[in-house]
């Protein structure tokens, strides 16, 4: 009988180790850890805020949440923060699917506590159906096509029906698919619902939060809901005339193309004392630059509609040439003469052309110094392209290149008006002599900054 009675206790005994050890079990699937990750700047008080609603919240969930802190000036804070697209702190992942930024409550605590509440409860509750949301492209211009797809996993035993729906920011117009779906998912099933959207070619610049897919479906009679992971695109500056007439304009004012026409305009008074002729051959010189930059856009156009993926070349060579003009201005203040300044036989070929003092040797001369002087206009002339060719039909890319180089050949214009109507080429000179160490330097600012916009793939 005692025997019996040992039985039965070691018998309760694997019988309450066993219940411990599943329901240990199953509270560890259900429940785990869950990663939340926080980008930081030292200097940045809504940081030091967002930081004691953590500490607060970490209280509550103890070991089932594991924050992590990374400093957004380090190489690794910034690297983690450009695979998610962020470029605000604070700002806060949740189980490397849910981003939460500072927009997302603007200082208001309690709703980033509630925000990082449901976060941490979803990922800790995972669904028995999973629903995951992919966008591509993620870096993208003002018109152009996104792709979405809404991955739904079924981890159930069972056929199980669900419903879906997805809302799209305004700024997206639906021209394939649809954001709904509803229908049967079997076991291990994984279901992909895929819809295509236009961008508002008028979408405001910068970062979008793309928030998240919803289903619904029943489990064991209850009904339950899931919800996917946020995204964040990145949309470009969108190109108008206004923009590509000014970018034109800021390559033209250059001191390469002051110090020609002043040059042109000295001979043909010194030839023939005839203040129209000067007008004329610098128009003419002014068309010859206008058709090599045009007719070169058009052909690089049709040669490649997309060149996005040269981004990092076109990047990399207008950094490049920003650092040059930069380097440049100290050189002048050292050496009093630039980098850019032409050979002696290039000067002689400008001056016998100018001597000649006809339409096909402005033309001419406008041709030629469009291609040697490249480096001095070229930079942004390269940038311009890119956008063009990414975000304007062909046909309206082609307007914008006319807008463009009107904008280069516009300073030269009014130079040549200025010089008709009284100004002396010396003064010209001389100003330009005097301003374009200064005038390098701005111009070198804004390459490097250009350069940095298309290597990152703001623009």
């Amino acid at each position: 009988m005692a025997g019996y009675e040992h039985k039965k206790i070691a018998a309760a005994v694997i019988i309450a180790a066993f219940l411990v050890a599943t329901l240990t079990a199953t509270a560890g699937a259900a429940g785990g850890q869950v990663s939340i990750m926080l980008f930081f700047d030292s200097e940045c008080s809504h940081c030091e805020a967002a930081e004691r609603v953590l500490d607060r919240i970490g209280g509550e969930f103890g070991d089932q949440i594991l924050i992590s802190e990374y400093d957004s000036n380090t190489a690794t804070g910034i690297e983690m923060m450009d695979g998610y697209g962020i470029v605000e702190v604070p700002s806060m992942v949740v189980q490397e699917r849910e981003i939460i930024l500072y927009s997302d409550y603007e200082s208001n605590l309690s709703k980033l506590e509630s925000l990082l509440v449901s976060s941490i409860n979803n990922a800790l509750y995972d669904p028995e159906i999973e629903v995951y949301k992919e966008i591509s492209p993620v870096k993208l211009n003002p018109g152009e096509n996104v792709t979405v797809t809404i991955s739904m996993t079924n981890k159930k035993n069972i056929t199980t029906d669900v419903i879906l729906v997805d809302s799209c920011p305004d700024f997206f117009s639906i021209i394939e698919g649809e954001t709904s779906w509803n229908g049967t998912v079997s076991p291990g099933e994984v279901r992909n619902i895929t819809y295509v959207a236009r961008v508002d070619p008028k979408a405001h610049s910068g970062n979008h939060k793309i928030e998240s897919a919803q289903i619904s479906y029943r489990s064991g009679g209850a009904e339950k809901s899931a919800v996917s992971n946020t995204a964040i695109i990145r949309i470009a500056v969108a190109l108008t005339l206004f923009t590509v007439f000014l970018a034109g304009l800021i390559a033209g004012a250059n001191p390469c193309l002051f110090a020609v026409v002043a040059f042109m305009a000295a001979m043909i008074l010194s030839n023939t004392e005839k203040k129209l002729e000067v007008m004329k051959f610098i128009v003419f010189f002014s068309f010859g630059i206008f058709l090599v930059y045009l007719l070169t856009g058009i052909g690089l156009l049709s040669f490649a509609g997309d060149l996005r993926s040269l981004n990092l070349v076109l990047g990399t060579i207008t950094i490049a040439l920003g650092i040059m003009h930069i380097y440049d201005y100290f050189y002048i203040k050292i050496k009093a003469k630039s980098l850019f300044e032409s050979s002696k036989f290039m000067k002689g070929v400008m001056e016998r052309m100018v001597q000649e003092n006809s339409v096909l040797s402005a033309l001419g001369l406008g041709a030629l110094f469009s291609l040697v002087k490249a480096p001095c206009v070229g930079a942004i002339y390269l940038t311009i392209l890119n956008l063009i060719a990414v975000q304007k039909a062909e046909l309206e890319g082609i307007v914008y290149l006319c807008i463009y180089n009107f904008g280069v050949i516009l300073p030269i214009l009014i130079i040549g008006t200025a010089i008709v109507v009284g100004l002396s080429p010396t003064k010209v000179d001389r100003f330009r002599k005097e301003k374009r160490a200064m005038i390098r330097l701005v111009t070198g600012i804004i390459l490097v900054v250009l350069g940095v916009f298309l290597t990152s793939g703001m623009i």
